[in-house]
């Protein structure tokens, strides 16, 4: 017996501009830590004609195993975002889930829906229940956000958030060190409530340069803060080789003389060369003797993982999706993932509003576009026989990022670049 999907929707308004609450909604792995979702182990891209996805696997209260299909998630950003999971087995076939954003006066209006198929009458009550528990949560999640926003507090405040516990003593030693070396009080006394109070996640792989304009501080006060605290062994630093394409993490060195020369993305299907002034970029952890905190994985596929990226796009083989977007004064480019074709697109006060890119056999058929900045109409058309992924991406690195190639050539870090290099004796 087959049984019709069930449809659950809430809507909320919120007294924030539609790029807050988009910044809340689009960190799905901060969201599903939140309300209590189990930690998510992802297996490699699977590509064929008909599909694109990852394996996925959780455990629920530690007991029930479950094992889905996660397909690439498909957003506009600002406006929505949407995702779908195939359930191998179990009580549920498929979860068709998403958020809209509009603006409404000075505030947002949002728009959570849960499309739920379950397998059987007992599916069919536990996805009810469980799909109504998922909203409130996700509303919930959201009142907690932007009360955060609104308060001014800069580090979350939740029932569920994870700080592991931090050893004070070692603490202790540390701020009498940073004294020492003449930091400002201030920014010491900010550094003690991060690395005490942050999520876990928020003292990994740290960048001091994200660190400092979040807190209106002073670029190279951050990374001088930083380096004492390694030396003092609170902190330890490590070079992030970053996918050009997707721009994550593939690999950690502690040293620039450990980064190979060429690199693998299983996700964009690439070999690249780690380039030091652009891909290879320093990032500082809490060392484990001052606090162990854990590197726990929720949801990889949400917009906040890649927020380079404006627009993606699921196509079917043979269709054509239209959509609109806002794009502002800089260089965007449409990619197509895993086969990563390019195509350019440029700003020009008098292009059009409305693009469209082609996707062959060989690649866009359009070798360069231009846009008009502003609201965008953009549509994407499939010509060939398989699933194709595309997205409008930023051309533009993280300005939040520090390069190898940087740190090593300032001359005020000099004393360090050695020790970071790897290249002493």
């Amino acid at each position: 017996m087959g049984y019709k999907p069930i449809l659950l929707e809430a809507r909320r308004e919120f007294p924030v501009r539609p790029a807050i609450l988009w910044d809340v909604l689009a960190d799905t792995d901060d969201m599903d830590r939140e309300t209590g979702m189990p930690t998510v182990a992802y297996g490699p891209v699977v590509v064929s004609a008909d599909a694109f996805y990852r394996q996925a696997s959780a455990r629920f209260k530690g007991l029930l195993s479950v094992r889905w299909r996660e397909y690439p998630f498909d957003w506009v950003r600002g406006e929505r975002y949407t995702f779908l999971r195939v359930f191998e087995a179990g009580f549920l076939d498929t979860f068709h889930g998403g958020a809209e954003l509009s603006p409404n006066g000075d505030g947002t209006s949002i728009r959570l829906f849960a499309e739920l198929t379950p397998r059987s009458l007992i599916g069919w009550v536990i996805a009810r229940v469980m799909g109504w528990k998922g909203l409130r949560e996700t509303l919930a999640y959201c009142d907690r956000r932007v009360a955060q926003r609104q308060s001014g507090l800069d580090i979350p405040v939740s029932p569920r958030s994870r700080a592991s516990p931090v050893d004070r003593a070692r603490l202790d030693r540390l701020v009498v060190a940073l004294r020492v070396a003449s930091l400002p009080e201030m920014l010491i006394q900010r550094f003690v409530r991060h690395v005490t109070a942050a999520p876990d996640r928020e003292v990994l792989r740290m960048q001091p340069f994200g660190l400092a304009d979040a807190w209106g501080a002073a670029r190279p006060d951050i990374l001088r803060l930083c380096i004492q605290a390694a030396r003092q062994g609170c902190l330890y630093h490590s070079w992030e080789v970053m996918c050009p394409n997707c721009r994550v993490p593939k690999a950690s060195v502690s040293t620039v003389a450990e980064v190979p020369k060429q690199f693998h993305c299983d996700a964009c299907g690439i070999e690249y060369t780690a380039d030091l002034a652009r891909s290879v970029e320093l990032r500082y952890s809490v060392h484990p003797s001052l606090r162990a905190a854990r590197d726990d994985v929720y949801c990889i596929g949400g917009p906040a993982n890649t927020p380079h990226v404006w627009v993606q796009q699921y196509l079917f083989p043979g269709t054509e999706r239209s959509l609109s977007a806002r794009l502002g004064e800089e260089s965007f480019r449409a990619r197509a993932l895993r086969v990563n074709a390019i195509c350019p697109l440029e700003p020009d006060d008098g292009g059009p509003t409305e693009v469209t890119f082609t996707y062959r056999e060989d690649g866009w058929f359009q070798m360069r576009q231009r846009f008009r900045p502003g609201s965008v109409t953009i549509r994407f058309r499939n010509e060939t026989a398989r699933v194709v992924v595309a997205v409008i991406e930023q051309e533009r690195w993280d300005p939040r990022a520090i390069t190898a190639a940087q740190v090593l050539s300032l001359d005020e870090f000099r004393d360090v670049a050695e020790v970071l290099a790897g290249t002493t004796s």
